[in-house]
């Protein structure tokens, strides 16, 4: 659903004859659908028991009803309860032949686990479809997979559509771009989508992910807040524009961001992440650990940010010395459906390096090379290199970024030339230096401002890095 349907007058008036009515516990009548909107509004600011009474009371009001049940089903595959749960609200539909009846059901397969399944119910249902809804259901189910990241099925669903000039079709392939990191692309669709609709949100939303993706991020705040000019709450804006000031390190105005969006969504671990990035990156750990904590607390079971929440809170903890808290960590990443074995090698190796046993170390992550496929093992040498950077083992990350910049997804890593300049400068590697400057300031220039900002002057624009660091040599070599 479209967010924009909430700054529309008749919502507005259905949500205040709604609110109206149970504060003074008079009668009213809203459609079902209606109700529903009003459910999806609560639940978007984060108020989800004023979310499940407005659905509660649709589905008293309207038995059977379509959109109150299947609102509930999903509601119930968010909060991390089992597919059975989500299925009993399902078979409650009375309409089984109701095109979101069959968009609930493959829903809650995908949820569990079985996106075979779900493809396989969904073609069977296409069979059955009207000829005049096919158009609908393609673009619906091609949707459905994109949401849960299955964008290769998404694709497939979408190259059935005959139509490729309406706006969701054009917005599919966005995403789908998006998820190849074909930003140039991204970027072009989105920008055809404002021109189409200028007051879209989810179109600056998707336009500010695609420079974001590109490094573009002056540009991703200022879409960002083309959003948040249109919707002032957004979520995704308030988000994606904290995640800009990160990259920027301006940490005020991040927190200022992931702030707002806690006070929108007090109930997802979203906001404690960026704030939690926040204090990790200025030292303050343990702030950090409270906030990672509290994360953890409210992310749901089956959400991939619980992959990444616990990476960071072994990573807290092994900077705190705690190594054996670490360790629990990685074991529990190692319990999600989406860790790596390269991965949790890697990291119990950045654990020894963090602790100086390097022999250790070197063990690990070359069982974590064994374990990854020959055509993901730079992405793990990648990691590598940084473990050994953060730890300022600064000759082995030196040589093993060098090595990244001959790899075919040298594109993909985006502060390869960052780090590998920063080596340079630790080792005291003055024309490598110079030579890498040139590149890091084309290909990484915010990653090379961060890495460098305590040899450039602070008001050098970037573009003229070069030139001062020919005229300033590094003045001693590192240890």
């Amino acid at each position: 659903m479209s967010d924009n349907i909430f700054q529309s007058k008749a919502f507005k008036n259905n949500l205040h004859k709604y609110e109206s009515a149970r504060l003074s516990g008079e009668s009213f009548y809203l459609e079902p659908d209606e109700l529903t909107d009003i459910a999806e509004y609560y639940h978007l600011h984060g108020r989800l028991d004023d979310a499940l009474e407005a659905i509660d009371t649709a589905i008293e009001m309207f038995p059977g009803s379509t959109e109150p049940l299947a609102f509930k089903a999903r509601a119930a595959i968010l909060m991390g309860k089992d597919a059975a749960e989500a299925m009993r609200y399902a078979n409650m539909i009375a309409d089984k032949h109701d095109l979101d009846y069959y968009y609930i059901v493959a829903e809650i397969m995908i949820a569990d686990g079985r996106m075979d399944d779900a493809e396989s119910y969904l073609e069977e249902k296409e069979k059955i479809v009207d000829e005049d809804d096919l158009t609908d259901y393609y673009l619906d189910v091609s949707t459905l997979f994109a949401d849960y990241d299955a964008f290769g099925l998404a694709q497939r669903w979408l190259d059935k559509c005959e139509d490729d000039d309406e706006d969701d079709y054009i917005e599919l392939q966005a995403r789908i771009a998006l998820s190849k990191s074909d930003t140039a692309t991204a970027k072009r669709l989105y920008n055809d989508l404002i021109d189409r609709d200028p007051y879209q949100v989810a179109y600056w939303n998707g336009l500010a992910s695609a420079q974001y993706m590109a490094s573009e991020i002056n540009d991703s705040i200022n879409s960002s807040d083309y959003a948040l000019a249109i919707e002032p709450d957004n979520n995704d804006a308030l988000l994606n524009r904290g995640n800009c000031f990160m990259v920027l390190g301006n940490y005020d105005d991040a927190m200022v961001s992931y702030k707002r969006y806690q006070q929108l969504q007090p109930n997802s671990e979203v906001a404690d992440m960026g704030i939690a990035a926040i204090y990790m990156a200025k030292g303050e750990l343990d702030d950090a650990l409270h906030h990672w904590k509290e994360a953890e607390r409210l992310c749901p079971a089956r959400s991939n940010n619980r992959l990444d929440i616990y990476r960071n809170i072994c990573l807290v903890y092994a900077s705190m010395g705690l190594f054996g808290k670490a360790f629990e960590y990685i074991d529990k990443m190692r319990g999600t459906m989406v860790a790596k074995p390269a991965e949790t090698l890697v990291l119990r190796g950045y654990i020894m390096l963090f602790a100086d046993n390097v022999a250790e170390a070197e063990h690990f992550f070359a069982l974590a090379l064994d374990a990854t496929p020959d055509d993901e093992k730079d992405y793990t040498l990648y990691f590598i290199a940084y473990c050994y950077f953060d730890c300022n083992y600064m000759l082995e990350a030196h040589r093993l970024f060098r090595r990244l910049t001959q790899s075919a997804h040298k594109f993909e890593f985006t502060d390869l030339w960052a780090y590998l300049v920063r080596t340079d400068y630790e080792l005291g590697l003055q024309q490598e230096f110079l030579a890498d400057l040139k590149k890091a300031t084309e290909k990484s220039p915010f990653g090379t401002q961060r890495e460098l900002a305590d040899f450039f002057p602070s008001d050098l624009p970037i573009k003229q890095f070069c030139d001062y660091a020919a005229n300033h040599p590094i003045s001693k070599k590192k240890k």
